[in-house]
């Protein structure tokens, strides 16, 4: 028959079920050759039918020795094995039912197995053909049994009812066979999608914000996520006892195993390390109730907080200065006009000009706030950040009024190339630099500018420290300076740092508060270099521009 017609329905049962058919064939030819070479067998049979039988014997046993063999070794596919073992013992065993005296004997059962094998491991129809086999050998023995005179008058019904047992034992396998299919089937697509929903989960788990780590309940580390990992101190793939790596998470753990409510208190988890708030959930797992427990970085949580609350008074306060705008002017032309008067005392006059100047420091405060809600988007450029600077600074002294001594600059020789946006970049520095002059000025020292850029360590960032010679901002204020309208000043609108720290983020950058020795102040503004692909990007999109303005020419 042809190898299409021994295809195996599950390759993998079929492999494990011809492990076990190869060590069973084995085994029955064996004891069916100790059994015909046996002395009592030899003092029972016929001297023709004893030499049948051990010469069917001995072909079985090799056989059975050489499919094994072979395939052990991977000589032979599964179906060859299959069609070759199952013709082996059909003829075998008829042989043997021949020689034994036929059901009697009991060699019968071998052949309703050797049909049941065939439906566990072949295809419908070619369990049924060997099952056909089976009976058809069965009756004829039976049948050259009474014709020799040998036999019995029921045992043709009796082979009959045999190759009955064979059909039904057969379709009973072909039926398990089929749902076993069926159901390693089912089984590996429901582990492809545990598999699938495993690694998608890892993948959510591993983008988190949020600090994620499993313990079981002899508070081994299972599953720990990148931000876990950095809230704790180890490393991602590291697990061990969370008892040595947070003793403190454990104390909060056990403290809500016993509660069942989650302290939102912040819980520092070792020195050095950010406050993080923990809040735990129980589930099952096959050892026990295991803990899933997340860790809020408390700097995170306020920071997301301060900058919604701080974008919805961005807008109010948008709302309020557009209706502040028009009575201001209102005020601000009316006190013009009443100061071009020939006869206005002085008195008056001096009333006039605190007027003048306070209206104008409510229209500077005004043109601020509509920054906030007017603010767009970041349109980097390649910039060279020393010449870019330089030319910023010689604008700043012209404006300013500064010698050349008030305000220093220090940079490298080399060319440092960003990608900023140079309007939003402008208009932080300058923001920075104009604090600088209007607050560590005393009047005994005036205030002294120092502009340094350093590149980095790391080789993709660089600093550039806005640093003067004042007395520094206080402590306790420090955490408040980005804050919209806080200001140590009674002169300033509270603005200017809130608007530098989103300019410098709308760029990829953040801006900092420093202690540096030998100086009052100190901002820093980190940007990112840029790297070869962006300078890449530059060049095609200049060689655009050249190119089209030829096409327009």
């Amino acid at each position: 028959m042809s190898q299409s017609a021994f295809q195996l329905t599950d390759e993998e049962f079929a492999r494990r079920a011809l492990n076990y058919l190869n060590i069973f064939r084995l085994v029955v030819a064996t004891g069916l050759m100790l059994v015909a070479f046996s002395p009592i067998i030899a003092q029972e049979m016929v001297q023709q039918r004893l030499e049948l039988a051990r010469a069917a014997t001995t072909i079985d046993f090799l056989a059975a020795l050489f499919l094994g063999m072979a395939w052990a070794r991977g000589h032979m596919t599964p179906q060859s094995l299959t069609s070759k073992s199952l013709a082996t013992d059909l003829i075998v065993v008829t042989l043997l039912l021949f020689a034994f005296g036929g059901l009697d004997s009991g060699l019968g059962l071998l052949l309703i197995f050797t049909a049941a094998i065939g439906g566990l491991i072949l295809s419908s129809r070619n369990a049924l053909f060997f099952a056909a086999l089976a009976t058809i050998s069965m009756v004829g023995v039976m049948l050259i049994h009474e014709a020799l005179g040998e036999g019995a008058s029921g045992d043709t019904i009796k082979a009959g009812l045999y190759g009955l047992a064979t059909f039904f034992i057969t379709a009973g396998c072909i039926f398990i066979a089929r749902w076993n299919r069926q159901h390693r089937q089912l089984a590996h697509r429901r582990g492809v999608d545990m598999a699938s929903l495993e690694q998608v989960n890892e993948l959510i788990i591993s983008r988190l914000r949020s600090g994620v780590l499993v313990v079981d309940q002899r508070y081994q580390i299972r599953q720990l996520n990148q931000m876990g990992a950095e809230l704790l101190g180890v490393h991602p793939s590291a697990g061990g006892d969370l008892r040595e790596v947070a003793p403190s998470l454990v104390t909060r753990l056990a403290e809500w195993q016993n509660t069942r409510k989650n302290d939102h208190t912040g819980l520092l988890l070792g020195k050095g390390q950010a406050p993080v708030e923990p809040s735990f959930v129980a589930f099952p797992t096959r050892r026990g109730v295991g803990t899933l427990i997340f860790l809020e970085d408390t700097a995170v949580v306020s920071r997301r907080a301060r900058d919604i609350a701080q974008s919805s008074l961005a807008r109010i306060s948008a709302s309020i200065a557009h209706e502040i705008r028009n009575p201001l002017a209102a005020i601000s032309h009316s006190a013009q006009l009443l100061n071009e008067s020939p006869a206005l005392p002085a008195d008056e006059k001096r009333l006039l000009s605190i007027i003048e100047g306070h209206c104008e420091r409510m229209n500077d405060i005004v043109e601020n706030v509509l920054q906030l809600s007017r603010r767009e988007r970041a349109q980097p450029e390649l910039l060279d950040l020393v010449d870019w600077l330089e030319d910023l600074i010689s604008e700043f002294k012209r404006s300013k009024n500064l010698n050349e001594d008030r305000l220093v600059m220090m940079v490298p020789d080399a060319e440092l190339l960003i990608l900023a946006d140079p309007t939003q970049l402008y208009q932080a520095v300058w923001n920075l630099a104009e604090n600088a002059i209007n607050h560590a000025g005393r009047p005994s020292k005036p205030a002294i500018i120092t502009l340094r850029v350093t590149p980095l360590k790391d080789g993709t960032r660089v600093a550039l420290d806005i640093m003067d010679n004042g007395p520094g901002i206080p402590p306790e204020a420090r955490m408040r300076i980005y804050e919209p309208f806080f200001t140590t000043n009674k002169q300033g609108s509270g603005l200017g740092l809130y608007l530098a720290q989103k300019l410098c983020e709308a760029n990829q950058g953040s801006l900092e508060y420093l202690e540096q020795p030998g100086y009052g102040a100190c901002f820093r503004i980190t940007l990112r270099r840029a790297a070869m692909e962006d300078m890449d990007e530059d060049l095609d999109m200049d060689e655009t521009i050249d190119s089209s303005k030829v096409g327009a020419v």
